[in-house]
């Protein structure tokens, strides 16, 4: 044993001694090369009440919402050092931590300095708690650590190099100049929801040999990032999925194309496509014109018609083309059952279908067009100019203006189903239908979509709510996107045309959790339309939200306040029987459906508002503390002046998103106005700009959201 080894020893004993209990157990001495002798906590100190020694592990645990960050604090001080430890956290999606070279930030024994990171999406990183934040975020241990199982972490530390591996897998390898050299060793137990973390067989090296995960000093050296470098983007970023040219009115989120060979008859094995099927049971509707007002009233879905041709054995071999004119609002189309095109999207109701006809499809005598249409709304069919309708063999013209054969095939509500039962998540996010476990918390990942009406709109715009969450999360990366809208209510959600619903939303953004307020203007409708209202909320979230995610969480109505200052204005306050039964019975709905319920029915909304409805500045702020409150289960801080950028990005995210999700010329976009020269590019062939710049919005979305990251860690 070196001199140094032997000074650290004493110095170690020394501070185990001051920090004896009186408890006979505990006057054991620690063995040579530990810090904890595997009965009692002699040597450490922390917060009691959440730190124990059971089976030879230190036990960090609460059977309550942990309020802050608590940390159990060695007396033995490191410099360079190895540590291991075994680590067990139970569930396995909490977060705890393990603080090396820190030292104590405040009275309450909060840290600074390094921890190598213990969680869901965070295992195995480094950062610098109360400090520099995060100082390298890659994902090496996403596939070592074993979830709910003892886990080995490793920390070496010589210098200003860091190593960290956790069951022989490399995770962390940082040349860290600005770094502390010295300092303690805490285990951490993460504020949050309650939460056990476990950590047995604790063992220390001082001056220990450079040598880990099966490596020598030399590998170890060749795998150092000098921390300063730009850093790993978060390990479960998502991605706005682009509406994109190809998928205008709904993005990729609803494959019409698969829904519709799920549930059609006459798609199956394209039958009703064949020329040989027999459709002389059919009706029959002369064409263009919409297929309600001719024969199918009300009806959305899938339309088939059917129309023969004959031809000669000189015509059949010339060239040839099929021309339909404007279908609204999807399409394929054969020629004796050879698919010939198609517009499988919605928004291209406008576009002009021309499609040419491959040498050898046609043939001499009858030969058959068939033309499946697929409408998701409003009228629908092959609606353009009759003159636009014929079939083009060399120069003759053939009028395909008169009369089709006709049958229905899968309805829109037929379609739906097959949405809601067949169609899988993505695989990447397939864990978003887990519910709620103890309570609301915030994931690594996680994605909060915002729905409601005028109130939740003009929220968002406050940016009080997200900043709150933003400081709640941590060192997480969580994401907000609002998909709310004015005037929305649980009975309608009017959209512009081809605009697409929440469900399709909430698939574009990969949504995780969904926070619902409704009910702040359905209940002025009064109790006696309480049954209806709730009956209409839960069917919107039954079918809107919940295939996406069941982590769903409702916000109840607020009171209503006085008019100040216009005695003009009616007294909203005669309304607040109505909120508070409102409110009860969504706390009822969630508990039965097992979602969280915010409840505000005790909001004093007195001052806060402006004619006694709309909420004031002020009162957005303490709308968002309250709501923050019920979510954290704990007081809402005053935010430091430091987040004040935090929240100035946060607007100028929001403001890009809304400009990316619902831009105001939206019948120029996808809508129907897509005609418009300001809408197409004027150049043959060339795609539309328009979607294109859009789109486009999206990375400077993600480059906001980047910079929110980083603002937060500056005011830790």
């Amino acid at each position: 044993m070196n001199m140094k080894t032997i000074t650290a020893t004493l110095t170690a004993v020394l501070f185990v001694t001051l920090g004896r209990s009186s408890n006979a157990e505990s006057e054991k001495p620690l063995a040579e090369g530990s810090f904890f002798n595997g009965e009692d906590l002699t040597g450490w100190s922390g917060n009691e009440g959440f730190w124990s020694v059971k089976d030879g592990a230190i036990i960090g645990h609460s059977d309550k919402r942990v309020a802050k960050n608590e940390f159990l604090w060695s007396t033995v001080p490191v410099g360079d050092f190895h540590f291991v430890v075994e680590v067990k956290l139970t569930p396995d999606n909490r977060n705890a931590g393990i603080q090396f070279r820190s030292k104590k930030a405040n009275a309450h024994g909060q840290a600074h300095g390094y921890q190598a990171d213990v969680g869901a999406g965070v295992w195995g990183k480094l950062y610098h708690e109360h400090g520099r934040g995060k100082l390298d975020w890659n994902n090496r241990a996403a596939k070592a650590v074993k979830p709910g199982e003892w886990n080995r972490y490793e920390i070496l530390a010589v210098g200003d190099r860091i190593w960290t591996a956790i069951n022989g897998t490399l995770c962390v390898a940082v040349r860290d100049h600005e770094g502390e050299r010295s300092g303690q060793i805490a285990l951490q137990i993460h504020s949050g929801p309650p939460q056990t973390v476990h950590y047995r067989k604790p063992t220390l090296t001082h001056d220990p040999p450079v040598q880990l995960a099966g490596l020598g000093e030399a590998e170890l050296d060749a795998k150092l990032v000098r921390v300063g470098q730009p850093a790993a983007e978060p390990t479960k970023k998502p991605r706005i999925k682009p509406r994109s040219d190809a998928a205008p009115a709904t993005g990729a989120a609803i494959d019409w194309s698969k829904r519709i060979a799920a549930a059609d008859p006459g798609s199956k094995g394209e039958a009703w496509a064949k020329p040989d099927f027999d459709d002389k049971a059919w009706k029959t509707m002369k064409l263009p014109g919409h297929f309600e007002n001719a024969g199918l009233p009300d009806y959305d879905g899938v339309v088939w018609f059917r129309k023969t041709v004959e031809l000669s054995a000189a015509q059949a071999g010339a060239k040839a083309s099929v021309h339909l004119g404007q279908i609204d609002d999807m399409d394929v189309s054969w020629v004796n059952g050879k698919r010939v095109g198609g517009y499988e999207v919605p928004g291209a109701h406008f576009t002009v279908r021309n499609y040419p006809i491959p040498a050898g499809v046609l043939r001499a005598g009858e030969n058959t067009i068939a033309v499946r249409v697929m409408d998701h709304g409003s009228p629908g069919g092959i609606a353009g100019k009759p003159e636009e309708l014929a079939l083009r063999v060399g120069a003759e013209s053939f009028s395909l203006a008169n009369q089709w054969r006709y049958a229905p095939g899968a309805s829109l509500a037929v379609l739906n189903k097959v949405v809601e039962r067949a169609i899988p998540a993505a695989p990447e996010l397939a864990t978003q239908v887990t519910k709620f476990t103890d309570g609301f918390a915030l994931e690594e990942g996680d994605v909060l979509a915002f729905l409601g009406g005028s109130m939740m709109v003009k929220q968002i715009e406050s940016g009080a709510l997200e900043t709150y969450l933003t400081r709640a999360a941590g060192e997480r990366s969580v994401y907000f996107r609002d998909i709310s809208w004015q005037a929305d209510t649980v009975y309608r959600q009017q959209r512009p045309r081809n605009f697409g619903t929440h469900a399709e939303m909430l698939d574009r953004i990969g949504a995780t959790v969904a926070v619902a307020a409704f009910g702040q203007v359905e209940a002025m409708d009064g109790v006696e339309l309480l049954p209806e209202f709730i009956s209409a909320y839960e069917k919107l979230l039954e079918a809107e939200v919940r295939p996406r995610t069941e982590k769903i969480v409702l916000v109840t109505p607020f009171p209503f306040a006085r008019a100040e200052g216009n005695p003009h204005l009616p007294d909203l306050t005669r309304h607040n029987v109505s909120i508070k039964a409102y409110a009860q019975a969504i706390v009822k709905l969630a508990k039965r459906r097992g979602w969280i319920a915010v409840d505000l029915s005790g909001f004093n909304t007195g001052g806060l508002t402006i004619g006694g409805l709309q909420l004031t500045p002020s009162g957005h702020e303490r709308w968002a503390s309250l709501v923050t409150e019920q979510f954290t289960g704990e007081p809402t801080l005053v935010l430091s002046t430091g987040w004040d950028a935090v929240r100035e990005q946060i607007g100028q995210k929001n403001f890009l998103w809304r400009r990316h999700w619902r831009p105001t010329n939206w019948a120029f976009l996808y809508g129907n106005r897509q005609t418009q020269p300001s809408s197409k590019d004027h150049r043959p062939g060339k795609p539309r700009w328009f979607p294109i710049e859009v789109d486009a919005i999206i990375p400077r979305i993600e480059a906001a959201q980047a910079r929110i990251f980083e603002l937060r860690e500056n005011v830790k």
